[in-house]
């Protein structure tokens, strides 16, 4: 049930007494309620359990609308309100996936990609699910990879007993070829968390980001992201490398960048993610 301070700061904030709200279910970290006014549906998502984590995504949604290459929904009001942070949103009605929205798909998140970053990392840390995310910016992409992203994780895992010392020795290993496995990396802003359940279409086959864990990044990792658990139709592909086409070689990398979400997956549910670490490493380690 949706406390009561925070209904009756919706009820000062709409102007009126907001008699029925609906829970929404799929999400693993935060609460959701749709509720309606006259007609306009309104998305709210409320979290008193990781500080902080409705505040970064805020950031997020705000970062990729400035950047107006893909929509994002629109943040109506964000407040802290007792322990938890509120978040109201437009509720977007789901439109069809059909060929002409995974082509707009495409096109904008390659447009998004486009936008020249100055570093890679971000002006403060945030979340990956309901981990913290260490963003400090670095000039070079393999530095950011392997210490922000990478060898953190390796450290929560093995805090857990996850790997043994020849496993981390792989890792180690891994670092030293990165050279020689990866292209010539710019940093732009990604989604950072762009699986199949952290976009929408919308009504005129309009994408949406949602649930964005921005920061600037090598957009190959994006789009690596998008093939860890599927959902995306080959139109997408087509339509994002038509408008700015991938380095050679992208399809042996992604396994590389998607280590990354993998070992975020085994610390937070658990040993059945290790074979899948594991494989992906021994494709660039024997």
């Amino acid at each position: 049930m949706l406390p009561k301070s925070i209904r009756v700061f919706l009820n000062s904030f709409h102007h009126r007494e907001i008699s029925q709200f609906s829970s929404v279910g799929g999400g693993s970290i935060n609460d959701a309620y749709r509720y309606s006014i006259e007609g306009d549906e309104y998305f709210i998502k409320l979290n008193n359990q990781v500080k902080g984590i409705i505040e970064k995504e805020v950031d997020g949604l705000k970062a990729i609308s400035r950047l107006d290459c893909i929509a994002t929904p629109e943040v109506i009001a964000f407040e802290k309100i007792d322990n938890y942070e509120v978040l109201v949103l437009p509720f977007i009605k789901g439109g069809l996936k059909t060929l002409k929205a995974w082509d707009n798909f495409g096109k904008q998140l390659a447009e998004m990609h486009k936008k020249p970053a100055p570093y890679y990392g971000w002006n403060n840390s945030n979340f990956i699910g309901s981990l913290p995310q260490a963003n400090k910016p670095a000039s070079d992409f393999i530095d950011f990879f392997i210490e922000q992203r990478i060898r953190p994780q390796i450290d929560l895992a093995l805090k857990q007993h996850y790997f043994s010392n020849d496993e981390i020795n792989q890792f180690e290993m891994l670092f030293k070829k990165l050279n020689e496995i990866l292209p010539d990396t710019k940093p732009s802003l990604v989604h950072g968390d762009l699986w199949s359940g952290n976009f929408m279409i919308g009504e005129k086959e309009t994408p949406y980001l949602i649930d964005p864990s921005v920061h600037y990044n090598f957009r190959e990792t994006d789009l690596a992201f998008t093939h860890l658990f599927g959902g995306f139709d080959k139109k997408f592909y087509e339509a994002y490398n038509q408008h700015f086409p991938l380095e050679p070689g992208f399809q042996e990398r992604i396994s590389l960048y998607n280590i990354y979400p993998l070992l975020v997956h085994l610390n937070l549910f658990g040993k059945g993610y290790y074979g899948s670490v594991m494989k992906n490493l021994n494709l660039y380690v024997r």
